[in-house]
């Protein structure tokens, strides 16, 4: 074989050895994955509302709303303040819509109980009997006690100062034993039945000794 030819044939396999014996590309390496969004910012926090209910009484009421930055009372039904934080000052009193009450505190007033409902009985002077007046009470006392399926009625006696205290808290005991008896005779639970005596240490109308009083001859009974 001629020499050039072996020199060709060695050339290529020269140029061969070069390709296959020399360094590897290095790997491409793969793009990284796109950073995930920022969670967004939180809203801010609400502010407390504080506002005041009309009492179910229609008797006056106030509260006074205070932190370490501030205080407002509020004294009018359906006033209402807002505090931000503990930093900021109670807003000044502002008068809230019944409509908006609602909406706000719905839930809240859902969940409250009922107020308790207070009847007052009368009775002549020494006397265990009630007055015909407050003995056409009673029905009104067990519709609410049924409307309420109530099993917590407080029954107490009480007197006016004609008689020496000892009589008196036996007298205004026998008066709440009475008007129980009323009460379970049309088939009220006797366990939902609290019965006591102040006698004459809780006057209607405070009076010295020896005064006869009829608004201090008395037995309430508070249904819950």
């Amino acid at each position: 074989m001629k020499a050039s030819h072996w020199l060709r044939v060695g050339l290529a396999c020269s140029l061969l050895l070069a390709t296959g014996c020399g360094p590897k590309p290095a790997p491409v390496a793969a793009p990284a994955p796109p950073a995930p969004p920022a969670p967004p910012a939180p809203p801010p926090p609400s502010p407390n509302v504080i506002v005041l209910l009309p009492d179910p009484d229609g008797k006056p009421s106030s509260i006074t709303v205070t932190n370490p930055a501030g205080t407002q009372t509020l004294s009018q039904p359906y006033q209402a303040v807002r505090v931000a934080s503990s930093s900021a000052a109670p807003s000044a009193p502002s008068t809230m819509d019944q409509a908006e009450v609602r909406r706000v505190f719905g839930a809240t007033l859902d969940a409250l109980p009922q107020p308790q409902i207070v009847f007052t009985l009368y009775y002549a002077p020494e006397s265990e009997t009630l007055l015909a007046e407050s003995q056409a009470q009673i029905p009104a006392i067990l519709d609410a006690i049924r409307q309420r399926h109530s099993t917590a009625i407080t029954v107490t006696g009480h007197t006016d100062t004609t008689a020496d205290p000892q009589f008196n808290y036996r007298l205004g005991l026998r008066r709440a034993q009475g008007v129980e008896q009323l009460l379970r005779a049309q088939g009220v639970d006797p366990s939902s039945l609290d019965v006591t005596s102040h006698g004459d240490a809780d006057l209607a109308v405070p009076t010295g000794r020896n005064t006869a009083e009829p608004k201090n001859r008395r037995v309430e009974v508070i249904v819950r």
